[in-house]
């Protein structure tokens, strides 16, 4: 019974994180002026300035929500609010962000200006990539699994945004040769 929830949960993340992909992919092209090395650079010093705060603080201190998604979500019915409790975590902003992964993302899309395309992908992969502690527990929701993650939790974030860096400064590494 689990899963098929999951399933809408994770169609809202997936569908959430593609539509903020999408917004930035457009907004992107307003940075699109800038020169290429400028725009390089500066998503350099953002990647190193965002994983050095991450993992220097005890809580990531950048421009966010403070509040939890309203549990009124689910007032119609639990896949329905599955559903749309998936697109509001999904998009990345619409609640706390626990790591500077998502912002790094951001920077990645709105300073590189990759295709459009790149920039949907992106926001559909972090979207669903939101949902997938979600499907551990329903597939591996043993005693103990919450409170191993309670106890790593910060651990687990800082490595995904010392993890999220690399790989984005890799991409752009590409990027910079097309």
């Amino acid at each position: 019974m689990q899963l098929p929830l999951w399933a809408a949960f994770a169609a809202g993340t997936t569908l959430g994180g593609l539509s903020t992909g999408l917004a930035l992919g457009v907004l992107s092209g307003l940075l699109s002026p800038v020169p290429e090395p400028v725009r390089l650079g500066g998503f350099v010093a953002v990647v190193v300035g965002l994983v050095v705060l991450d993992l220097a603080t005890a809580r990531l201190p950048l421009p966010q929500r403070s509040e939890l998604i309203p549990q009124e979500v689910f007032q119609q019915g639990m896949a329905r609010g599955g559903f749309r409790f998936g697109l509001e975590y999904g998009c990345g902003w619409r609640t706390l962000v626990p790591s500077a992964a998502s912002y790094l993302a951001a920077a990645f899309v709105l300073l590189l200006v990759p295709p459009l395309g790149w920039a949907v992908l992106l926001g559909a992969v972090f979207g669903a990539a939101r949902s997938i502690a979600v499907l551990q527990y329903v597939l591996l929701g043993a005693p103990g699994w919450q409170a191993f993650l309670a106890r790593h939790t910060r651990l687990l974030e800082r490595a995904g945004s010392v993890l999220a860096g690399v790989l984005l400064l890799t991409a752009a590494w590409g990027l910079a040769g097309r």
